[in-house]
């Protein structure tokens, strides 16, 4: 099989410029929940303050299924390491105010992590 060469673009070649990679996920059932709205919010208030792929900045992806599945739509931070479920505009704009904007990851919306629980 002959993979065909992506198209060249200088923009291509590296990551963005970044502090954060944020993940939420697309997958079929956070989009049942309403994931893809909550995309629209997240990425909204990230270009408001000028955070999306800049340096110090946000990248931005949406992503399949991260499980646990029960608990999404599903927000990841890395290299933070914080997972939160966020079901509401409101809960997107806390993370993105208190954790993205001012470094404070948002406990009531954190998931436990499986080394947390040992």
């Amino acid at each position: 099989m002959d993979v065909k060469p992506a198209a060249s673009q200088p923009d291509w070649s590296l990551p963005p410029p970044h502090r954060r990679h944020v993940f939420l996920c697309t997958g079929p059932r956070c989009v049942r929940r309403g994931a893809l709205s909550l995309w629209k919010v997240l990425r909204r208030r990230l270009v408001e303050h000028d955070l999306v792929e800049t340096p110090g900045g946000i990248l931005l992806t949406r992503n399949g299924c991260q499980f646990p599945c029960n608990r999404g739509p599903l927000l990841t931070v890395y290299p933070d390491r914080c997972w939160y479920g966020v079901q509401d505009p409101q809960q997107v704009l806390r993370v993105v105010d208190e954790h993205l904007l001012h470094g404070r990851p948002v406990a009531a919306l954190r998931l436990p992590l499986p080394e947390d629980e040992t």
